[in-house]
């Protein structure tokens, strides 16, 4: 038998000798995934950002222990900079113009509009 409860659960009731359980998923378990989808972007995001700031500081030391005369760190950093500046948009703007936050923003102003009739 499918159940829809209060809590927002929607699945399966099983009723067994021990007793009875539920088998389906809820919306919690939904709304759970969907910010844990968005936190390891964003500490992805920062991951990058350490191992760019780690890896640049070692490139650095290289650099000016092998002599001033030829400066080639900075095309390094330029280069991995715009990689982390595409990383940056793609988790904190472009994601919520147009990623899973912008669809869910989308599907609940067309629920609303349903609900009022409009």
């Amino acid at each position: 038998m499918t159940i829809q409860d209060d809590e927002g659960f929607e699945g399966v009731e099983f009723d067994a000798p021990a007793g009875s359980f539920k088998g389906g998923r809820s919306h919690t378990d939904d709304e759970y995934r969907a910010v844990r989808r968005g936190v390891q972007k964003r500490m992805g995001f920062f991951r990058h950002l350490s191992m760019f700031v780690t890896v640049m500081a070692g490139l650095l030391v290289v650099d000016i222990v092998t002599g001033p005369d030829e400066f080639w760190v900075q095309w390094v950093a330029l280069a991995w900079g715009v990689v982390l500046g595409v990383h940056l948009l793609n988790v904190f703007v472009f994601d919520s113009l147009l990623g899973s936050e912008a669809e869910r923003r989308m599907i609940e102003r067309e629920l609303r509009k349903r609900n009022d009739g409009g």
